[in-house]
């Protein structure tokens, strides 16, 4: 899910149309001098918030195993895990409500 505003990312599409169409009838070395010119888009973020909590010592070590296989830490694991859940309840309180 995009953290940016529908009306934003609308314009940014239409922007990104315009650069393709733009830079399509350009030479390469033409559209690669452009693409340097070009300010990539940020986002910023408040900073993440450290959470304390009690997890049963077995789920832990499973959640270690699941994210080694992954290739990630497990906190980063957890956090994808604890958003996802939330986007998912969030969608489905908005469709009762």
């Amino acid at each position: 899910m995009s953290k940016i505003p529908n009306k934003i990312r609308k314009r940014l599409r239409e922007e990104a149309r315009n650069w393709d169409a733009s830079i399509a009838g350009e030479e390469p070395e033409r559209a690669a001098a452009l693409m340097e010119k070009a300010e990539p888009f940020k986002v910023s973020r408040p900073p993440r918030q450290p959470v304390s909590v009690r997890i049963d010592p077995l789920d832990l070590s499973m959640l270690k195993r699941i994210a080694r296989r992954k290739g990630i830490p497990f906190t980063q694991l957890m956090s994808m895990w604890v958003h996802e859940r939330v986007v998912q309840e969030k969608a489905e309180s908005g469709s009762r409500g």
